[in-house]
């Protein structure tokens, strides 16, 4: 066990969540031993369903098994990077009813871009009008990537100028402790807020380096949460937003495709948007078919 724990170390887990998966791990294996007199590594499909079926005499929850399944998961790569085993048999293995609704009421493709849009409209009054409008063109570009790339602030504080390719019409987002890297396209109202807040309104918000937006991100994301909210009340905040892109996605482009665009490591963070996709066309389903 003090190898996997290692294993699990190198994937930046926190502590606390290397505690958890240990532990449930430990009962799997338990169970192994005392139940089925398995070994792991001759573990199969049939074998983790009379796992889950003893959890559920035990009383154990869904949701609760589901947390342990992902664990196993864990393991499994764990084997499987071993050489211990060939494939792993937990993916996509969970136990139905626990689906946890990560954004509620996501918003649509148009109402991102209706956010966008309007956004890019207001005009505020203020007694310093020069700094008020250069700051307004520097966040026209932040929603810009919020509604369209999904970013969030974190990834927008690490942004250097380098990052941005108009002519490809291109943006690098680096990593961070949270996300992975990648390059997206940009879309073409993008194109010239961003060209002209590179060209003229980035010097006069007088950064200190490189970065792409001076300033802390977390603050400027936090009040343009409150202005977006004055356009669509609905919104919630800004994971909204982010929540909403990447359901957005889900239903364009396959799942790793989204992994990807969205700077997931794992690719059990997106299974959870496209979990949630799919329930959300089974309740469409059922509504208009409800004893089909």
């Amino acid at each position: 066990m003090d190898e996997f724990e290692r294993y699990l170390q190198t994937t930046k887990l926190s502590a606390t969540t290397i505690t958890s998966h240990s532990y449930n791990v430990k009962l799997f294996t338990q169970w192994l031993e005392k139940e089925s007199h398995l070994d792991p590594a001759s573990v199969g499909y049939n074998d983790l369903l009379t796992y889950i079926q003893y959890e559920k005499q035990k009383n154990v929850n869904p949701a609760t098994i589901n947390l342990r399944l992902a664990s196993i998961t864990y393991y499994f790569d764990y084997l499987k990077k071993q050489g211990d085993v060939k494939n792993n048999p937990v993916k996509q293995l969970r136990v139905k009813g626990t689906v946890k609704r990560v954004i509620e009421n996501p918003l649509s493709p148009e109402e991102l871009q209706a956010l966008y849009d309007h956004y890019r409209l207001l005009k505020k009054a203020s007694q310093h009008q020069h700094n008020t409008d250069l700051v307004h063109q520097r966040n026209v570009v932040i929603v810009g990537l919020m509604v369209f790339q999904g970013i969030h602030s974190g990834e927008l504080q690490k942004m250097e100028v380098k990052d941005v390719s108009v002519d490809a019409g291109t943006i690098y987002i680096p990593s961070t402790g949270r996300s992975a890297s990648r390059s997206l396209l940009l879309q073409s109202a993008q194109i010239l807020p961003i060209h002209e807040y590179l060209q003229d309104t980035r010097p006069q918000l007088k950064p200190k380096g490189e970065e792409l937006f001076p300033g802390s991100l977390s603050n400027i994301v936090t009040r343009l949460q409150q202005e977006l909210q004055g356009i669509n009340p609905a919104l919630t905040n800004a994971l909204h937003i982010r929540g909403s892109v990447f359901i957005n996605w889900v239903k364009q482009h396959n799942k790793r495709q989204v992994q990807y665009m969205a700077g997931h490591r794992y690719i059990s963070s997106t299974e959870v948007y496209a979990m949630q996709e799919m329930e959300t066309l089974q309740d469409e389903l059922s509504k208009h078919h409800p004893f089909g």
